[in-house]
């Protein structure tokens, strides 16, 4: 259908017809968006971090994150008659969309576009109050004066704009300029330096014939990819220095333990991406056993964790430590961050995680991270840690966080903690409290991800909890 690509084609004054008339028919649609097609690849994620295919037909929310893959787009209708049309490669996140039909102060439609390129033709959110509607990305935030633009995330991370009909606002910290119909402007990868005219427009690559792919439901928690395979996906990670690396593992009542910290590392990785060996200091450790959980995305971010036999080598002298399958040395591991934002705050949720663990083995086996979250705020340098696990199996103790503001710090790396609450079997619960520490790290162009370590103590059964997460945005 030839339709389909001209739907951003229309005057202003179609638009604004076409707008009313989609806000006014579909009173159902109430603070939500519906997939107008979907072509190959493309996938959502939930704010309650499960996901799954993006087919025609179905509602979005505010929490949700959409991904394109190189072969996917997807167009989306809003109920206030906004239309998004998202390219292949595309990161876009509904940061929050509400709309009861009234442009009373209530309605708000803010969005994120992290990587790739969108068309968007606006609706009736932001007509009456133009501070309602906003689209951030790592490097700048889009305002409204008018309808219609074609909005694109470089590969520095700039953020490029062209307005096809009324006036678009492109800010930074550096300043803000107009972009009336018909001219584009780019805010760098520097935000300290204003945005300017440019000539040109984004280039958006047309649609492939591959075929829409089924892909299963990754359920918080799991040790998955992107495809909900148990182990790896393409490219996995590769040998070499400077590498950030978060673990933790108090190799049960005996032996040294590993610092719950990041710190640059040589990392040597199988051809599956998982780690195999790391440098901590003048100390390398080196995995003999087993790999029991393991996990990679996007070749920029992995998790695991080690049992069996693990070397300490310093000064050519090497000594051995044996975990049981119910213990592990836990670890996330990622090239830092670049471009970090400097301004915005962005939501990061989980998408995969070891298997947490009693610092006594004896207590009782691996455990289950049910959920894991971050808000990172990046002009404060500040984050925020949501968190639940559950030890001892069936009747067992969940433990629920949420951490006071973190700090983030130099390197990318990041530190919270807080007081938390266990329910369940008093066997593992909390003396007077339960006590949560996070270590961690952003990786990823723009800190599309983020990975850390956690440690429940205080605990009545003198012991702690240890596991390993990683999380995008």
């Amino acid at each position: 259908m030839k339709s389909t690509p001209n739907r951003f084609r229309l005057s202003p004054h179609g638009a604004m017809v076409a707008i009313v008339s989609a806000a006014f028919s579909n009173p159902a649609l109430a603070n939500t968006g519906k997939v107008d097609f979907t072509i190959g690849n493309v996938t959502v994620t939930g704010s309650d971090g499960r996901g799954r295919p993006l087919t025609k037909g179905a509602e979005v929310k505010s929490g949700d994150k959409i991904v394109s893959s190189v072969d996917g787009r997807a167009q989306i209708r809003f109920s206030d008659g906004a239309y998004v049309s998202l390219q292949p490669n595309t990161e876009f996140d509904i940061r929050q969309y509400r709309y009861s039909g009234k442009t009373d102060g209530t309605e708000s439609a803010l969005f994120g576009l992290f990587k790739g390129a969108m068309r968007t033709v606006t609706g009736l959110v932001g007509r009456a109050n133009k501070n309602r509607y906003q689209i951030a990305t790592t490097t700048a935030t889009i305002g409204i004066r008018g309808t219609g633009g074609l909005i694109a995330i470089g590969a520095d991370g700039s953020t490029l704009v062209t307005g096809t009909s009324g006036i678009w606002t492109l800010t930074n910290k550096g300043g803000t300029i107009d972009i009336p119909a018909g001219t584009a402007g780019l805010a760098g990868a520097n935000v300290n330096v204003p945005p300017k005219p440019v000539d040109g427009i984004p280039v958006v690559p047309p649609p492939q014939s591959a075929p829409q792919q089924i892909l299963p439901t990754i359920v918080q928690g799991d040790v998955v990819n992107f495809r909900g395979g148990q182990v790896s996906l393409f490219p996995p990670l590769t040998s070499g220095p400077g590498y950030e690396l978060a673990g933790v593992a108090p190799f049960g009542a005996a032996g040294p333990t590993l610092p719950r910290n990041t710190y640059a590392t040589n990392g040597v990785f199988d051809s599956s991406g998982a780690l195999t060996s790391f440098t901590n200091g003048s100390t390398t450790y080196s995995l003999a056993g087993t790999q029991a959980d393991f996990g990679t995305l996007d070749g920029v971010i992995a998790w695991g964790r080690w049992t069996g036999q693990i070397n300490l080598t310093t000064g050519g002298t090497t000594t051995s430590v044996t975990l049981s399958l119910n213990d592990g040395l836990h670890y996330v591991v990622g090239m830092p961050a670049t471009n970090m934002p400097t301004i915005g705050t962005f939501t990061y949720n989980l998408i995969g995680g070891t298997s947490p663990t009693f610092g006594n083995p004896a207590l009782a086996g691996p455990g289950v991270l049910n959920s894991a979250s971050l808000v990172g705020n990046f002009a404060n340098s500040t984050v925020n840690v949501n968190l639940s696990a559950t030890m001892g199996g069936a009747g067992g103790t969940t433990y629920t966080f949420v951490s006071a503001p973190g700090t983030i710090g130099a390197g990318a790396t990041f530190t919270a903690s807080g007081a938390g609450t266990s329910s369940g079997a008093p066997t593992f619960g909390c003396s007077g409290g339960c006590n949560l520490n996070v270590n961690g790290f952003f990786s990823g162009a723009g800190a599309t991800n983020a990975g850390m370590v956690y440690q429940i103590s205080n605990l009545t059964s003198l012991t702690t909890v240890n596991g390993a997460a990683a999380l995008k945005r």
